[in-house]
């Protein structure tokens, strides 16, 4: 597709000296930087959706390992001593360490 790009890039600028061009030559250069134009739209509007597309796998497959890992962190903590909650209370309490 890249290949179309340079093609009518090519075909723009190949014997159109556009400062020079009769009324007729204009428009042409026009509607050829337009279908240039709309090819590129196009080119990133599928880009975009691929994008798209493979955001929202990752985000599904987030959703459900935070779904699993909640899951476990109850079964975890209905097993856990009262000492351990406790030293989880007081590690939620103290402000996060800086890691810089």
């Amino acid at each position: 597709m890249a290949c179309s790009v340079i093609s009518l890039y090519n075909q723009l600028t190949v014997g159109f000296g556009y400062e020079h061009c009769s009324g007729t030559s204009a428009v042409a250069i026009d509607n050829k930087i337009e279908q240039a134009m709309d090819l590129v739209k196009s080119h990133l509007m599928f880009a975009v959706r691929e994008e798209v597309e493979v955001l929202k796998e990752q985000i599904k497959e987030l959703v459900e390992k935070i779904s699993q890992l909640e899951y476990e962190n109850s079964i975890l903590r209905a097993a856990a001593t009262p000492e351990t909650l406790a030293k989880l209370q007081q590690q939620k309490a103290l402000p996060p360490s800086s890691s810089s």
